[in-house]
C-alpha cells in the first residue's frame, strides 16, 4: 500500500516576517513607487472628480489611468521582491528598470483581476435591496472573493517571473496554492486585519477625511498588496 506524501506547507509566520523584511529592504523603491503610481494618481482623481466641477468623462479617464498605474505598481514590486527572496537583491535603479521591463505579463493579470473586482462591485449594487435573493447574491460574491484570495493570490508574481499569459498564470497559481489555500487565506485575512483600523476610520469619516489621509491609506494598502503575493509565490515555489 503506497502512502501519498503530504503536501509541503507554507509557513505563515515566516511569510509575514519575509513580507516585513522585503518592505524594509526595498523601502525606498516601494515608497517612491507607491507615491508616484498610487498616491499621486489617487489625489489627482479626487481633484478632478465631477463634484469638483470637472466633466465625468475626464474623471473616468483619470480613474482608469489610476487603476492601470496601481496594477503596474503591483507587477513592478513583484519582480523586485521575488528577486530579493531568491538571493538577488536589486539596487533601486535595477529594481525599477527590471521591474518595468518584465511587468507586462503581471500587468495583464492584474488588469483582469481588477476587471473582475469591478464586475463584482457592480453586481453587488443589485444585492442592496434587503431581500433573500440579495442576501444570497452577497453570500455568493463573498464566497467567490474568498476563493480567489486563497487560490489566486500569487497570480501576478507568477506571471511576472514565469512570463505567463493571464489564463496560464491563473492556472499556475491555482496549482501552486493547492494544499496551502488555508494558509494563503490566513495571510490575506491577517493583511486585511492589519489595514482594518485605518479603513474603519476612513469609512467613519464618510468622505470628510483629508486627502492626504486617504493617500497614506492607499499607499500602505497597495504596498502590502504588492509585496505579500510575491512572498507567497516565492514560499510556495520553494516547497512545491
Amino acid at each position: 500500500m503506497s502512502i501519498t506524501p503530504a503536501t509541503p506547507r507554507l509557513d505563515v509566520v515566516l511569510a509575514l516576517h519575509r513580507t516585513i523584511e522585503a518592505v524594509r529592504a526595498d523601502f525606498a523603491v516601494v515608497l517612491a513607487g507607491g507615491l508616484l503610481l498610487v498616491s499621486l494618481p489617487g489625489l489627482l482623481a479626487r481633484a478632478l472628480a465631477p463634484d469638483a466641477g470637472y466633466a465625468p468623462d475626464i474623471a473616468t479617464l483619470v480613474t482608469t489611468l489610476r487603476g492601470v498605474l496601481a496594477m503596474l505598481y503591483m507587477a513592478l514590486v513583484s519582480w523586485g521582491v521575488v528577486a530579493r527572496l531568491d538571493g538577488r537583491g536589486l539596487p533601486p535603479e535595477a529594481f525599477v528598470r527590471e521591474g518595468l521591463r518584465r511587468a507586462q505579463p503581471g500587468l495583464k493579470v492584474a488588469l483582469l483581476a481588477g476587471a473582475a473586482v469591478v464586475l463584482g462591485l457592480t453586481i453587488m449594487l443589485f444585492a442592496q435591496h434587503g431581500t433573500t435573493a440579495g442576501f444570497m447574491l452577497r453570500t455568493l460574491l463573498l464566497t467567490l472573493a474568498l476563493w480567489a484570495l486563497c487560490t489566486l493570490m500569487p497570480a501576478v508574481p507568477v506571471a511576472v517571473v514565469e512570463r505567463l499569459g493571464p489564463v496560464a498564470a491563473l492556472r499556475r497559481s491555482a496549482r501552486l496554492t493547492e494544499g496551502n489555500r488555508d494558509r494563503t487565506m490566513v495571510l490575506g485575512l491577517i493583511a486585511g486585519l492589519a489595514l482594518a483600523p485605518s479603513w474603519v476610520l476612513l469609512m467613519g469619516l464618510d468622505g470628510a477625511a483629508a486627502p492626504w489621509f486617504e493617500a497614506v491609506f492607499e499607499l500602505c494598502a497597495s504596498g502590502l498588496a504588492a509585496t505579500l503575493p510575491a512572498v507567497v509565490y516565492a514560499g510556495l515555489r520553494a516547497v512545491e
